[in-house]
């Protein structure tokens, strides 16, 4: 898999001809940068590293390839694991600021009518198009497709797709029948709303209670909450009330 690009890589695409500039370029794609097709005035960040064309002005401009090389440390990426399976995650609209590389080997498959996601060992959540493309998606985004599945596996998810099995399963039990009479079509309302207090309250009273404890024992590995804080991405106030039960 090629994830840093070289001299050579650019001498090559400096001897793509001038009818061809506009459109060849280097690309990041699933397996690494490689060569590829590239759409007249289409931008040229995101999956582009640099095109034919540019290279050439830079090239006229005096500068040398490893100039370029220098310039743009952003095009070589790290990869992550020293797996044989690997993929390059990008962002949502296959944009990205800085590529990660994946061990696809050691990560768990989630599938179901037209879904496919990734779980990484280190609880990375990727959705899979039809091409083989991997893009990076929050718990949330993840939970949200998995939500709207109408059936799916659920032995072997990770707990925030299971809690939304769940949750699709306590919507359902609210639903009125298309014959409900008026008396049925009342008590489904009143339960509706009950429920929705229920959540509102005690079901995010404890949900909220789990993260504390979670993020305490997050604290107790790292032996200290900064780095905790850091690991969760969260205000130094927002721990402090997760950790003191608030």
């Amino acid at each position: 898999m090629q994830l840093v690009l070289t001299t050579a890589d650019l001498q090559q695409l400096a001897q793509t001809p001038a009818d061809r500039a506009a459109v060849t370029c280097l690309r990041l794609g699933r397996r690494g940068w490689a060569f590829g097709r590239r759409e007249p005035n289409s931008r040229r960040d995101g999956l582009v590293a640099i095109d034919a064309e540019a290279l050439h002005e830079r090239l006229a401009a005096g500068d040398t390839f490893t100039d370029l090389l220098a310039a743009n440390d952003s095009w070589s990426l790290a990869s992550t694991a020293d797996g044989r399976h690997l993929g390059v995650v990008t962002g949502p609209h296959q944009m990205w600021q800085q590529a990660l590389v994946v061990d696809l080997a050691g990560a768990q498959r989630v599938t179901g009518p037209g879904l496919e996601l990734i779980v990484t060992r280190c609880g990375r959540y990727l959705s899979v198009d039809r091409s083989g493309e991997l893009t990076d998606l929050g718990e949330l985004a993840a939970a949200q497709l998995v939500y709207r599945l109408p059936l799916m596996r659920e032995d072997t998810l990770p707990p925030v797709l299971l809690a939304a099995r769940h949750a699709r399963r306590l919507v359902e039990a609210l639903g009125a029948p298309g014959d409900a009479g008026p008396e049925q079509a009342r008590a489904g309302a009143r339960a509706a709303a009950a429920v929705t207090e229920l959540l509102r309250h005690t079901v995010g009273a404890d949900v909220r209670a789990q993260r504390g404890i979670s993020a305490q024992r997050l604290v107790d590995h790292l032996g200290s909450q900064e780095a905790a804080r850091v690991r969760l991405g969260i205000a130094r106030s927002t721990l402090s009330e997760l950790l003191s039960g608030r």
